[in-house]
């Protein structure tokens, strides 16, 4: 039995490098590097011709990436968690929102119609 696949037409954000955000451009005054600092198209033509390096040399450099990498990560982790946080109480607060609006609706209803019966009597 044969799969249904689809093609997508759509290009994948992951095929591109990404863009330096504020934040990158944070840790770079601070003479900091990102994955998006690094991916700008400058720095990889600089890369290209960088003169090749030792083996420990490597090492190190890899290392050092490695724990920015980490760091980067403990970063998205950190503002994942507080977007998390953010979105339930903006549920909340919308939620509480809702209601007041529509209890003030229905206490406004029985306030016009009690205005409008005493309008009539007089």
């Amino acid at each position: 039995m044969r799969r249904a696949t689809r093609s997508s037409t759509k290009t994948i954000a992951s095929d591109k490098p990404m863009k330096p955000k504020p934040v990158d451009r944070k840790i770079s005054q601070v003479d900091g590097r990102t994955v998006a600092l690094e991916a700008t198209p400058e720095l990889l033509e600089a890369a290209k011709k960088k003169p090749m390096q030792s083996l420990s040399h490597r090492i190190d450099e890899l290392t050092r990436e490695n724990g920015r990498l980490r760091l980067e990560i403990r970063f998205h982790q950190q503002m994942q968690e507080a977007i998390e946080t953010l979105q339930i109480d903006v549920k909340f607060a919308v939620e509480t929102l809702e209601r007041s609006i529509l209890e003030f609706g229905s206490v406004q209803e029985v306030a016009e119609e009690d205005w409008c019966r005493t309008l009539d009597g007089t």
